[in-house]
């Protein structure tokens, strides 16, 4: 017996002496740059309307600092219908962030992002598409139900357009005026396998208490753009597994009209917006 405990120690010391902590020489890569715009029309809040693209480059995998702001790129938005170019202007202490809210923006019209730096012009084109028509952002109480917790859980209730085919949204949810902004918070939905009319489509697995305030935000994505959020969340759940394909960025919708060999990474993602939501009462 002591035999035993004598040999069984040596073993856990053995592996105890076995670990080591090991850097890997990654090699460093020049900076790419990251493109994420967005162009929104909400038919019944205006105010709302502008166009917002963040410009940033990538960074070596051990920097501390990660990417970094792109502070001198000439951003426009060009407005097809009207022939019209609209200046977005950088904004001071908001990493890299481009805005212009004047621009009129109207459903079924196609707008073109440029983005010239460092004598490289790179491009994205959109066309505003219908979002769903909502009936209601309603909740209900759920207890007892599969693998969810109890609590009050939101639902969709609208109509879908489904003459012009198949149609894509992504929907963001706030609560208290923060956004649910983890991985698992991309929450995109294609109408393909729904009807015309949909009555009561749970939005996601949050559950919320009484006094909550919610609000939902829904916006029409193309299909690129839906593919995009689909590439990005196998990226995101990627566990390196024996299923797991190997990771790669997702295939951007922009691209570089100088050097097509090498385009940015990011989206232009042109959508119609609605939003609702309540509090729980």
């Amino acid at each position: 017996m002591r035999l035993f405990i004598l040999f069984f120690a040596i073993f856990l010391l053995a592996l105890t002496a076995c670990q080591e902590e090991i850097t890997l020489d990654l090699p460093n890569t020049d900076p790419q740059l990251v493109i994420e715009g967005n162009l929104n029309y909400w038919k019944f809040d205006p105010k709302q309307n502008g166009a917002r693209v963040r410009i940033t480059t990538t960074g070596n995998y051990y920097d501390a600092n990660g990417s970094s702001p792109v502070l001198d790129a000439q951003v426009t938005v060009y407005d097809e219908e009207n022939a019209q170019e609209y200046v977005l202007d950088a904004q001071e202490n908001s990493f890299g962030l481009y805005i212009n809210n004047d621009i009129p923006i109207d459903s079924g019209r196609t707008y073109t992002l440029k983005v010239n730096y460092q004598d490289q012009m790179y491009e994205g084109r959109g066309t505003v598409l219908p979002v769903a028509e909502v009936d209601s952002f309603s909740y209900r109480f759920l207890e007892d139900f599969l693998f969810l917790d109890d609590g009050y859980y939101f639902f969709f209730s609208g109509r879908t357009p489904k003459e012009r085919g198949i149609n894509y949204y992504r929907f963001l949810i706030y609560e208290e005026d923060s956004l649910f902004n983890a991985p698992e918070d991309l929450l995109i939905q294609s109408d393909e396998f729904l009807n015309e009319q949909i009555d009561t489509l749970q939005l996601a697995n949050y559950a919320f208490d009484l006094g909550d305030s919610v609000r939902i935000e829904m916006y029409s994505l193309s299909a690129s753009q839906f593919a995009y959020y689909n590439e990005l969340t196998e990226l995101l759940f990627n566990d390196g597994g024996l299923f797991s394909g190997p990771p790669r960025n997702p295939t951007s919708t922009l691209r570089n009209l100088t050097d097509p060999q090498k385009p940015p990474l990011g989206f232009f993602q042109v959508s119609s917006a609605v939003s609702g939501g309540a509090t729980i009462q």
